[in-house]
């Protein structure tokens, strides 16, 4: 096997271990929230905010925040509240349990953060900089054949 095989091969690996620890968070009552969702409770942890606010910051359609807001509320994670001023908006905001779901999600990216700093931290500043050249390439592989 080339070199080149062996690092396609270790990004696939950590890029699946990482999809299938990070693809679902679960709550005490075994409901699933995938990683859209979750990533929705932390932007809500830090203020209210409306579907356009949340399909912007989010960069996905109104239809996909919709449909997954709608579980979270389902489920009780967020409550969703008629704006006092402009009565056609609605404002979602977290419950109590939704809190906790949050910082739940928000603790398992600092953990994966730290985690990576510390492997990071064995390697010296010049192949620290190899490693930045490489990934910012990969990340435009998508858009140089677009």
């Amino acid at each position: 096997m080339s070199e080149s095989d062996n690092i396609i091969q270790e990004l696939n690996t950590f890029i699946q271990t990482y999809a299938a620890n990070s693809e679902f968070i679960r709550t005490t009552s075994a409901q699933k929230i995938n990683a859209t969702q979750a990533h929705l409770l932390m932007l809500l942890q830090s203020q209210h905010a409306t579907n356009t606010m949340l399909a912007d910051k989010m960069n996905l359609t109104k239809p996909a925040i919709t449909k997954a807001i709608k579980n979270l509320t389902l489920h009780g994670y967020v409550t969703a509240n008629q704006d006092p001023i402009d009565k056609r908006s609605i404002n979602y905001s977290l419950t109590s349990e939704g809190v906790l779901l949050a910082k739940q999600h928000e603790q398992s990216h600092q953990n994966l953060q730290h985690d990576i700093s510390t492997t990071i931290a064995n390697f010296t500043p010049t192949q620290q900089e190899t490693i930045i050249q490489f990934l910012i390439q990969i990340n435009h592989l998508e858009s140089d054949h677009s």
